[in-house]
């Protein structure tokens, strides 16, 4: 059995691993206190086969593994070995195909693992500086409280945003003064945010997402944070979006996945 780390191997890693985009999921991980880290090595930042570490969140909603480097098969099978179908794991282009060979080799398992490419954007300057024009006349954009009602949510979108505003911001647009689409930090890092978010279905096309994540980044600009928008490279309506709110591509990895899941392929209709 693999040895899981402890916290100087998780301040080794946040202190390797830069605060950029295409490192938001794991440091977010790794900052968020619920990561478990297996692995080991010395050769972690130069990608030597069998040397690389493995961060895994299984903590209410959220169910995601993130790789550093190339850790060993077994490390990586031993860690995948019971997660659900609903679980991706984030991967840096460099090491993808080291990961599919680890887990073809490994996993027999039906469906199996894909992968897909992330682009991740961030907030082009022309945007920064106007993050907030044409929200007037879109309803009431403000953050849920405990008091709000999600009755109204199908259950896995209630149990997501249930979990969420318990550690996060969840900025919500109310029609009619019910909360119908959302958006809050999938991950926080020391300056930068992952944005998440869903509209109800009978509410979309109409611009209630935009809003919502406008609303966001102002308050999250105010804890010195700024956003990240990464989609999946076959979500062109997630692709759409962020272009129309002046998000600009700034790099790409990689996701292993095998199921339907929240957090990068769906959720991104406005």
């Amino acid at each position: 059995m693999a040895d899981r780390a402890g916290p100087d191997v998780v301040r080794q890693l946040l202190a390797m691993l830069d605060d950029e985009p295409r490192w938001i999921d794991v440091r977010g991980m790794l900052l968020g206190g619920h990561a478990q880290v297996t692995g080991g090595g010395e050769q972690v930042a130069r990608a030597r086969d069998g040397s690389g570490w493995v961060v895994k969140v299984l903590h209410g909603a959220v169910s995601v593994i993130g790789v550093v480097g190339r850790p060993s098969r077994e490390v990586l099978a031993e860690v995948v070995r019971d997660v659900t179908e609903l679980t991706p794991i984030v991967v840096q282009t460099v090491d993808a195909s080291w990961v599919a060979g680890c887990l073809a080799s490994h996993d027999t398992s039906s469906p199996v693992w894909r992968a897909e490419r992330v682009i991740a954007h961030r907030l082009g300057p022309a945007a920064r500086g106007a993050a907030l024009e044409g929200r007037e006349g879109r309803g009431d954009v403000r953050l849920l409280t405990a008091a709000d009602s999600l009755a109204h949510l199908p259950p896995g979108l209630r149990h997501e945003l249930t979990h969420a505003r318990s550690f996060a911001p969840v900025a919500a647009l109310f029609e009619a003064a019910m909360p119908v689409s959302f958006c809050y930090p999938v991950w926080r890092t020391e300056s930068l945010w992952d944005v998440s978010i869903d509209t109800l279905d009978g509410y979309r096309g109409r611009g209630f997402a935009m809003h919502a994540v406008r609303y966001l980044i102002e308050h999250m600009r105010r804890e010195g944070r700024e956003p990240v928008w990464c989609a999946l490279e076959s979500n062109t309506a997630s692709l759409r979006l962020a272009a129309k709110l002046g998000f600009e591509r700034v790099d790409a990895f990689v996701v292993f996945s095998r199921g339907a899941w929240v957090i990068l392929a769906g959720g991104f209709e406005g």
